[in-house]
């Protein structure tokens, strides 16, 4: 039977709900030039966590300008997939009725995602082989029905979470532990944490910074090794009230 997980401690509960009321994390908020500045930094965000090489000014020379650093190709491509779809998710929520966050998405993330980077045999496909991760003792998964269960089971249990935030927190996690893929998985794990909070018409998370690219792998190493949500979390909660605390009056800031 599936239980309920421990997402957010009842002190963390209180910054989420902040966040949700907040006018400032209003998806809705953002004039259209800020939501193509709001996909430039995602883009840089998640590639970067993936390793990306390309600075922030590169970045955005690539996505604006069409310029190419001297730097691999497989860099340029990683960003270009994943401002396409970022904008296209992004077109798609704010025009239509959210899609439900299920197999059939996942799987359509990780194809757009990974083009060009993996074969296409493994586009959109649950992986039949053993993956590793660098920088952890904790190993996912290898065989295909023990992750097909396990997928079934994240994309079941994110529907017993009531709280937008919990809910994104959670797919982000687990989607990254699992490893289904046989590559891109952080990149896909992100897009859907992103893709969660737009269905609720708040902004995903992004920064430019590298102390919080740092906090951020931190937070998922310490989920992979010990299945506890909370210096994710943590670093999830605290991003996005800083983002808020930048923009609005003294009256609507979050005070510890």
């Amino acid at each position: 039977m599936n239980t309920i997980p421990s997402v957010i401690t009842a002190e963390q509960m209180r910054k989420a709900d902040f966040i949700l009321s907040s006018p400032y994390a209003k998806l809705s908020s953002l004039s259209r030039s800020e939501l193509k500045d709001l996909a430039v930094v995602w883009c840089y965000y998640s590639g970067k966590i993936e390793g990306n090489t390309y600075t922030f000014v590169e970045t955005e020379a690539l996505i604006k300008d069409g310029i190419t650093s001297e730097k691999r190709y497989e860099d340029a491509k990683m960003l270009k997939n994943l401002y396409n779809i970022f904008v296209s998710e992004v077109g798609y929520i704010t025009q239509t009725a959210p899609e439900l966050i299920d197999d059939k998405l996942l799987l359509r993330v990780h194809g757009r995602i990974a083009e060009g980077l993996i074969s296409d045999e493994d586009l959109g496909q649950v992986r039949d082989r053993a993956v590793a991760i660098s920088g952890t003792s904790y190993r996912p998964p290898k065989h295909r029905r023990e992750l097909m269960m396990h997928l079934s089971e994240i994309l079941y249990v994110q529907d017993l979470l009531s709280h937008p935030l919990e809910q994104a927190i959670y797919l982000h996690c687990n989607i990254a532990r699992l490893r289904p893929f046989i590559d891109g998985n952080k990149r896909t794990a992100c897009l859907i944490e992103a893709i969660c909070l737009m269905n609720h018409g708040l902004i995903p998370v992004y920064s430019a910074k590298d102390a919080d690219i740092l906090a951020y792998r931190r937070g998922l190493i310490a989920f992979y090794e010990s299945g506890d949500y909370g210096l994710y979390t943590d670093y999830f909660l605290d991003r996005q009230i800083e983002r808020i605390n930048e923009i609005a009056d003294e009256n609507e800031r979050y005070v510890q």
